[in-house]
């Protein structure tokens, strides 16, 4: 972090304006509209900077992101759900340090009332240069001064500018606006999926990195396979059954037991158990694990490990772990709000589960590092 702190202390006569930056100032939750084709969500259509922000040609090389739909059907039904900044994203880069915007996609379906989700998503990352990524921290503010937002203290969740508007409201139109003035073919770097699979009970994890017009898959954290599957087929989903992660990572911090068959663990397993709740912290902890460094199904599903355990197995005392290991940040509201912790298939990071919203604690823990960080150089010039 010691480069963009130097970075960011270069240039703090463009924060003199700015205010206390929060969870939602850096991670940004869409609405869903209530039709699907009548919203203002990017799109594959959508052009940014240089181009489109995700090129269809490039769909060809990923993976089907579900059964239940054509190429062409998935093509069409894509949407940015969620945006995330980040000044210090850990690529081993030259700086080891890059500032990005990334965009989270997820297909829309029609739903019972409004739209939902398919259990799928892309990610996709676009690296910013310095003097860029200050210009979106100051049309970030404006955007948010515009429509009077107070931001603090709240917990991450769909952005409070957006809680009670209709889905043709400006503020929608002016946020995209943003994020196609510095998302774009031109700085498109990476993109991850995570695929659906089976009867909707299997999850396959991919990467691919942008390199002269092309997608080159790149090998998993943790394993020595370019994807990564997990499967679930627990009915109901309030715990774990028939399940795996393959390839399983190795090492001291894995969930593997937990996620594989949790009815073996209904009673004694204490020792198992903490063990693997302890993992699951570390795994949730930024200071701990980086996305450079962890495996795509464990830091995904570390937190219904967690949950599990904490529900089915109350007879155990995790306290100790919990200080020994969790990620805490006093300045900020760290509650999960999303509706469906228990359910064990949901393994969203950021997005929806069909139509309920789900974020994982890794995200939020991330999103309190990253305000930390601006924050940080915005009180040192007071």
């Amino acid at each position: 972090m010691n480069k963009i702190c130097v970075f960011l202390l270069s240039c703090l006569t463009s924060f003199s304006a700015f205010g206390f930056w929060d969870l939602n100032d850096v991670s940004y939750l869409m609405p869903l509209p209530r039709k699907v084709g009548q919203d203002q969500l990017l799109s594959l259509k959508s052009q940014g900077a240089g181009g489109p922000i995700l090129p269809v040609r490039f769909m060809d090389t990923i993976p089907p992101l579900s059964p239940v739909m054509t190429p062409d059907q998935t093509n069409e039904a894509l949407r940015v759900v969620a945006m995330r900044i980040d000044p210090c994203f850990p690529l081993p880069t030259p700086q080891n340090c890059q500032r990005q915007l990334r965009l989270v996609w997820q297909p829309l379906e029609e739903g019972r009332f409004k739209s939902q989700t398919v259990d799928a998503a892309l990610h996709s990352f676009y690296v910013l240069t310095d003097e860029e990524f200050i210009s979106l921290l100051n049309d970030l503010q404006s955007w948010k001064a515009k429509y009077r937002m107070n931001t603090t203290g709240l917990p991450l969740q769909i952005h409070p500018v957006w809680a009670h508007v209709e889905e043709n409201h400006s503020s929608i139109t002016d946020f995209n606006n943003v994020v196609l003035k510095y998302a774009g073919l031109k700085n498109l770097s990476r993109i991850t999926a995570m695929v659906l699979r089976g009867a909707g009970d299997m999850w396959a994890f991919g990467g691919f990195d942008v390199k002269g017009g092309k997608l080159q898959m790149f090998k998993i954290h943790r394993t020595d396979r370019a994807a990564q599957a997990f499967i679930n087929r627990a009915v109901p989903a309030d715990h774990f059954d028939q399940g795996m992660i393959s390839p399983a990572p190795e090492g001291d911090d894995t969930i593997n037991r937990i996620v594989v068959n949790s009815a073996n663990l209904q009673t004694g397993n204490e020792d198992l158990i903490r063990k693997e709740v302890l993992a699951a912290y570390r795994i949730e902890n930024p200071h701990v694990f980086n996305p450079e460094n962890m495996d795509c199904v464990s830091c995904h599903v570390a937190q219904t490990a967690r949950e599990w355990a904490a529900r089915k197995r109350p007879d155990i005392n995790y306290t100790d772990l919990f200080q020994a290991a969790s990620y805490k940040n006093a300045k900020y509201n760290m509650q999960n709000v999303t509706p469906i912790l228990s359910h064990t298939q949901n393994i969203r990071a950021f997005g929806y589960f069909i139509e309920n919203i789900a974020i994982s604690q890794r995200v939020i823990n991330e999103s309190a590092e990253v305000a930390d960080i601006i924050n940080q150089f915005v009180s040192s010039q007071k």
